[in-house]
């Protein structure tokens, strides 16, 4: 609600808000109960009024319009935000396409360029510099990639390129035998 002082002129005057409507719906916004934003709104009305009174001005068309624009303004700044699929696609496609040898420059010192695609699959990566017997310093530098296996499985996921599985369906049929004894019919004589 930082940016709201420099929108808020417009905004109520674009749904047609009075200053207290506007208060209203930033109190809703912020988080508070219909009677408690309607009564941090200025209205002066008694607490057993105020209830009944803030659920005809949440149902006001205006009040509605306002709070439908803020929620579909903030649904598409976080949607702006979210990866789409061929961006998570490109990304599991570089972490199963990385290199260690990518990382390495000619002098095989590990450089960590933030362009290239080996730097994305990333996952550890430190260097120490320690001296050796005689004072010499010696550098250690590691480095480890994420799984590119695991990569592969959840782009797999995503995809649903999977295998059929095989699966064994086996069933029990159970039934009963009883022997009858047969009577002697006076036919059979």
């Amino acid at each position: 609600m930082s940016d709201k002082s420099s929108q808020s002129p417009l905004i109520s005057k674009q749904h047609g808000l009075n200053s207290r409507q506007y208060r209203f719906c930033l109190n809703i916004l912020q988080g508070m109960s219909q009677t408690e934003a309607y009564l941090q709104a200025g209205y002066n009305v008694a607490r057993e009024v105020a209830g009944p009174n803030s659920y005809q001005l949440i149902n006001n068309p205006k009040i509605v319009s306002f709070l439908t624009a803020h929620q579909t303004n903030q649904l598409a700044k976080i949607e702006s935000q979210l990866l789409s699929k061929s961006e998570k696609r490109t990304i599991l496609a570089n972490i199963a396409r990385a290199q260690l040898i990518e990382l390495i420059d000619d002098d095989g010192n590990l450089k960590v360029n933030k362009n290239s695609p080996a730097v994305k699959a990333l996952k550890e990566y430190y260097r120490k510099v320690r001296l050796d017997r005689e004072g010499n310093p010696i550098i250690i530098s590691s480095a480890k990639l994420l799984d590119p296996l695991a990569a592969i499985m959840e782009d797999n996921k995503m995809t649903g390129d999977y295998a059929p599985s095989k699966h064994m369906v086996a069933s029990r049929v159970q039934f009963e035998v009883s022997l009858v004894e047969k009577g002697r019919r006076e036919e059979d004589d």
